[in-house]
């Protein structure tokens, strides 16, 4: 398994875990490891679209074929939505919309939980951005706030959840405990290493025209060896919507109720990748 680095694995080993590979994309693969389970637990990647949504059947169809009982899954906010026609799901939660409704007809007992978009993802995806575009962080969220939470919560909870915490058949929204603007997370982030930039916020469609004409690939698979965003347009443009129309402005106990730890602050999740904030020339 040479994506996991060999400290990980041995620590994993060295408490009794058994370590073994397979493949979404593989059923047999899947057999040899949901044998025997009592709950699954699994994480879409990020090839959104019609392999991620076969990638998920298939874990669902087999836990159901080995007998699993129960299974647990990482949603992502909006995935909910009643809109009758998918075109009218926003585009991030639409995949997760359909794996739902595959483990709710599957007929397993579920937990399922709703992540925020990550705290992690400004300085990882959108920070590295902002000295490509002219020290710019080009945004569409139009000074609405959103409840960013900690990744580290949201695995927290999907452990709790494996091990059986939480309701039976149960949906959770997984949030970070305040609803932040993004120019306030601008300005902290500029004001711990004195980078000189500008925010600006922009319409949709402005958005789009401009990364469209830097070359951002429209989908997962296109071409972002010499882009520092490492979105495609899709996935760039409904992360500012989805703070924009208030879906992320709430927030829950979740992360305290399963986890028994109070939820990360953003400033705390954001501090962690301090080293790579953007920093004056």
């Amino acid at each position: 398994m040479p994506n996991i680095p060999a400290d990980k694995l041995k620590w994993w080993q060295d408490k009794g875990v058994e370590v073994v590979a397979a493949s979404y994309d593989d059923a047999e693969s899947l057999k040899k490891v949901f044998q025997g389970a009592e709950a699954v637990s699994f994480i879409s990647t990020w090839l959104i679209g019609d392999r991620r949504r076969s990638q998920a059947k298939n874990v669902i169809d087999t836990a159901k074929e080995c007998g699993v009982k129960r299974i647990c899954y990482t949603s992502f906010v909006g995935a909910g939505s009643t809109a009758e026609n998918e075109e009218d799901i926003p585009f991030l939660p639409r995949d997760h919309h359909y794996v739902e409704q595959q483990i709710y007809a599957s007929g397993l007992q579920y937990s399922i939980q709703r992540n925020y978009l990550y705290a992690d993802n400004i300085p990882n995806f959108f920070a590295p951005s902002w000295k490509f575009t002219e020290d710019r962080w080009l945004t569409n969220t139009h000074g609405a706030g959103g409840a960013y939470v900690a990744r580290d919560d949201c695995g927290r909870v999907q452990a709790a959840l494996l091990l059986g915490r939480g309701e039976p058949n149960h949906v959770y929204d997984v949030t970070g405990p305040e609803a932040v603007s993004h120019e306030e997370i601008f300005d902290f982030m500029c004001n711990e290493t004195g980078y000189k930039a500008e925010f600006v916020d922009m319409s949709d469609e402005e958005l789009k025209t401009y990364w469209l004409g830097r070359g951002l690939p429209i989908n997962v698979y296109g071409d972002f060896s010499q882009l520092p965003m490492k979105l495609c347009i899709g996935d760039l443009l409904c992360s500012g919507e989805t703070v924009a129309n208030g879906s992320m402005s709430q927030t829950s106990d979740t992360v305290e109720k399963l986890t028994d730890r109070k939820p990360t602050h953003w400033k705390d999740a954001m501090l962690e990748y301090r080293d790579i904030f953007p920093k004056p020339e």
